[in-house]
């Protein structure tokens, strides 16, 4: 190490242990603005890169929280661990999907503002092994993202007393402590808007028995089909399974084969759409004349694909800054009424467009 490294890593340790003195004294209040970068830099004769370096770790050690366009506060209460949020997930990787880190950006946005921070925790290792109850210590509140956590952890975290609540995915048991999306009027306007196209002949795919907002989807397509008079045969119902490379090719197959062909098919997500309208084209099959096909989330390349899809915005930002809100007031004991499910928007693209055909009126 050189001496010029040495030096700024001196007066970087400087910084940083004058102002935890000044807070830990009382001298910089919880609430109080520190100096921005600029100001910092000047009264400690510093490069504004050592001066972020600084407060970045004093804000991932809750001695500091940033509101953006606002500036850099001390934290009101110390230690820093109760002003930390988790955010359980089923795996590290669901973090990357378009509706989750949506999720992610409005819990996290909404949090900063009030002075709080989030962790992701990923639910798929076992916490029977962890100490929920040291758990529960290091967090001030606790968001479930997982509808796969075990009814055990939950009813550990009761006995705790942690606040908790659980967001978009939920155990079915746990219903009335969910802020929840409307899954199944997202599936009953999908459904109904294909049907009123002209196509009567419905296929449905679907996550799964086990996932709760995927059964309220499924039962928002079905209900469409009753009201309607649409037909949704139990052999053109799939449930989708991450982990099968092979399901699309073998569920187009079903879908186009007989005297009860498919005309429309509604998906759980715009990927599984795109696979679904590339196998299609394969078998010489066009989108939306020879069959419509729906997505689901409104993801960035629904809109620019060709055949642009069909899908609904799934307002899972907005779902997260309610989600810091609900537990931010949980927090403060608060009991705050638990919200209407939130409802997406129908994006009608041309995937479904209505088209003329000789047993069809447009």
């Amino acid at each position: 190490m050189d001496g010029t490294t040495q030096k700024v890593s001196y007066k970087y340790q400087d910084l940083k242990s004058h102002l935890i003195t000044q807070i830990s004294a009382g001298a910089l209040a919880g609430g109080t603005r520190v100096g921005s970068e600029n100001e910092l830099g000047m009264q400690f004769n510093l490069s504004r890169n050592t001066v972020r370096q600084a407060l970045k770790e004093l804000e991932n050690e809750g001695y500091l929280y940033r509101i953006q366009g606002k500036g850099t506060f001390v934290r009101d209460a110390m230690p820093h661990v109760s002003r930390k949020i988790a955010l359980m997930i089923y795996d590290s990787s669901y973090a990357t999907h378009p509706v989750t880190s949506a999720l992610i950006r409005g819990v996290s946005e909404a949090l900063a503002e009030k002075g709080y921070f989030l962790d992701i925790l990923a639910s798929r290792r076992s916490f029977h092994d962890e100490n929920l109850t040291k758990l529960s210590e290091t967090y001030a509140g606790f968001l479930i993202g997982a509808y796969q956590m075990d009814e055990l952890i939950v009813q550990e975290l009761d006995r705790t007393g942690a606040p908790y609540l659980f967001v978009k995915n939920y155990l079915p048991s746990r219903m009335r402590e969910a802020l929840r999306i409307d899954f199944e009027h997202a599936g009953f306007e999908l459904a109904e808007h294909i049907i009123r196209t002209g196509r009567r002949e419905l296929g449905l795919i679907h996550d799964g028995a086990s996932s709760p907002i995927a059964m309220e989807f499924r039962d928002g397509v079905f209900s469409a089909c009753m009201e309607y008079g649409a037909r949704l045969r139990k052999h053109h119902v799939f449930e989708s399974r991450p982990d099968d490379p092979g399901q699309v090719a073998r569920i187009v197959k079903k879908l186009i084969q007989g005297a009860d062909r498919v005309e429309a098919v509604i998906c759980p997500g715009d990927a599984m759409a795109l696979e679904i309208i590339t196998e299609l084209a394969r078998h010489g099959l066009r989108v939306p004349d020879d069959m419509a096909v729906s997505g689901l989330n409104n993801s960035d390349i629904a809109s620019v694909v060709r055949p642009s899809l069909t899908t609904v915005d799934i307002p899972t930002f907005e779902l997260g800054r309610v989600a810091a809100e609900m537990i931010t007031a949980k927090i403060n004991g608060e009991e705050p009424a638990m919200p209407a499910p939130i409802r997406g928007q129908l994006i009608v693209r041309e995937s479904t467009r209505q088209v003329q055909t000789a047993d069809k009126t447009t």
